[in-house]
Order: C-alpha cells, then structure tokens, then sequence
C-alpha cells in the first residue's frame, strides 16, 4: 500500500525529495514572518540526516523540530499561519496527563512534527506515542543544550549546540546507519514507558 500511494504522490506533486524539500523551504519561509522564528530547532531524524548525509535521510517522510514549553503560545499561532499555507494539522495526541505535547502538519504527503520540550534538571525532556498494540507513552530525555545556526536548502535552521550528545543518546552509534533501528523500541533516551490511552483531539 506504501508503494501504492507514493507512486500517487509522485504523480500528483513529484518525488519524495523534491516535495521534502518544497515543504521545508515554504515551511522555514513561513515560520520565518511569525514570533516562533528562532524557537525551533532539528531534532531526530532530520537532525540525523543532516549530520551524517547532510541533508535528510533520503526515505524519510517526517521531519522533526523541538521547541521548548514556554514558547508553546507562539508555536500556535505560527500553526495557524502553515495552515493557512496548505499544511494539514493531524490530530493532535493526548499525553495520559491531559496535555499535547506533540503536533504533526502534513504537506504533499510529508509530514512535519513538533515535539514540545520541557527542563528537567540538566536535560531536556519530551514526550513520544506509539498506537502499536499495545499502545504505550515514553518519556524521554537528552542533556539540555543550546542552539546553532546551519545552512540547508539555502536557509538558516537552527539545531543543537551539542548535537553529537544529543544524537547519541537516541541512536547510540549515530554515524553508522542501523537498519533495524526502531526508535520507540531502541531509543537511548527513553527513561520510561508505560500504557498510552490513544487519545486524540480535533485537529482543529
């Protein structure tokens, strides 16, 4: 079924690498007119394609940002303006806590995520679902970090300042690809999991 739709995808707005990076240069310019400019940053896998093939990972179809909680007002309002730009908000997930921690927008069939972060400590904690059965939450931590500047597709982003720290507590050997990595199984960074109730909100 996967190959199925991507071949209506290609058909419909071209290949996955070319619809990535239309999505992440519109996604950049519009983040770039609103107050959440400069409080998001590369995280996971597109942090990790950058940093060892420089770009994304070439079949990945998400691209991962963080940002941290107080800057939760302004990445709504930065929401709003993607949708008003053609990205499809996804359903949010429900942490079992009541809150939403994380937030996915589709655009050309890519997806485009924001996981909310929080301080604990010295490292910086976020939250993670799977609906596999059984659907479980994680919880997860990297060493707190701060950011910097790099180029991609002609832009400027923002990543961490500690990014091999940070990538190695997810992946553990990072510079080496791992075919078999499954991350809500093989993440580093989880420091505990447990039963998930799958709710989800409007995504209005």
């Amino acid at each position: 079924m996967r190959k199925l739709n991507e071949f209506v995808y290609r058909l419909r707005w071209g290949p996955l690498e070319e619809r990535r990076r239309h999505g992440l240069i519109k996604l950049h310019d519009v983040l770039a007119e609103t107050s959440f400019a400069g409080r998001y940053w590369m995280i996971m896998g597109l942090l990790l394609g950058y940093m060892r093939d420089g770009g994304p990972i070439r079949w990945d179809r998400d691209s991962d940002f963080g940002f941290m909680d107080e800057d939760l007002p302004h990445f709504l309002v930065a929401a709003r303006k993607l949708k008003a730009h053609g990205y499809v908000m996804r359903p949010p997930q429900v942490n079992n806590d009541g809150r939403t921690t994380k937030w996915a927008l589709k655009f050309q069939a890519v997806k485009y995520e924001f996981f909310q972060f929080e301080k604990q400590g010295g490292n910086f904690r976020w939250y993670y679902h799977h609906r596999r059965k059984p659907a479980m939450e994680l919880i997860n931590e990297v060493p707190a970090h701060g950011l910097t500047s790099i180029e991609l597709y002609g832009r400027r982003w923002l990543m961490p300042d500690r990014a091999d720290e940070v990538l190695t507590r997810i992946y553990g050997n990072w510079r080496k690809p791992d075919p078999n990595y499954v991350y809500w199984r093989d993440c580093g960074a989880t420091i505990d999991r447990y039963p998930w109730s799958g709710e989800r909100r409007s995504a209005d």
